[in-house]
C-alpha cells in the first residue's frame, strides 16, 4: 500500500474542526479598573448580547477580572472561518453607530475573537490526522471589520 488513497481507516475517526466567533466589548484602559455596566452598553448599542459579566462576578470557579459584553455565533462544526465572521458581522453591522457610541461614551474597545478547535484522530496505520480550517479572509470581510474598528484575534487549539 504505497498510495494513501488505498489505506483504509480502522474504525471511526473523530477528526473534525469546531469553531465559534464572538464580538467582545471590554474596558479600553485601567482607569476604571476594567468595570462597566453591561446594561448601559446594551442600551447604547441597541443589540441584546448573548452573555455579559461584571468585574468581580464568579462564573463557576472563575472570578472575572474585567467586565465583558459579548455577541456570539454558536460553536459548531465548520472548516471555513470566514463564514462565521460573515454571520457575526451581519449581526453587528446594523448596530455600528450604537457600538461606536458605546465605545466613545464609556471608554471601551471592541473586537472579534475566533476560537478554532482542531480535533485529531488516528487512521488504520496509527498515523495522526488533524482537521485544519480554511483561515482565508477576503478583502471585503477585512474591510467590514476595519469599518467597524474591530480587532481580530484567532485562537487555535489541537486536541
Amino acid at each position: 500500500m504505497d498510495n494513501d488513497e488505498d489505506q483504509v481507516l480502522a474504525g471511526p475517526v473523530a477528526v473534525t474542526c469546531i469553531q465559534r466567533a464572538y464580538l467582545r466589548v471590554a474596558a479600553a484602559g485601567d482607569s476604571d479598573g476594567g468595570d462597566f455596566d453591561p446594561a448601559h452598553v446594551t442600551r447604547l448599542v441597541g443589540l441584546e448580547p448573548t452573555r455579559v459579566h461584571r468585574r468581580g462576578e464568579a462564573t463557576g470557579q472563575r472570578v472575572h477580572r474585567l467586565s465583558g459584553w459579548y455577541v456570539d455565533v454558536p460553536r459548531r462544526p465548520e472548516y471555513d472561518t470566514e463564514l462565521l465572521l460573515i454571520e457575526l458581522l451581519g449581526l453587528i453591522e446594523p448596530h455600528a453607530e450604537g457600538l461606536a457610541r458605546a465605545r466613545q461614551a464609556l471608554g471601551l474597545r471592541a473586537g472579534v475573537n475566533v476560537v478554532i478547535e482542531m480535533h485529531s484522530g488516528r487512521d488504520g496505520a496509527d498515523d495522526i490526522l488533524v482537521a485544519t480550517p480554511a483561515l482565508h479572509l477576503t478583502a471585503e470581510t477585512m474591510r467590514r471589520l476595519a469599518d467597524l474598528h474591530l480587532w481580530l484575534d484567532c485562537d487555535q487549539y489541537v486536541y
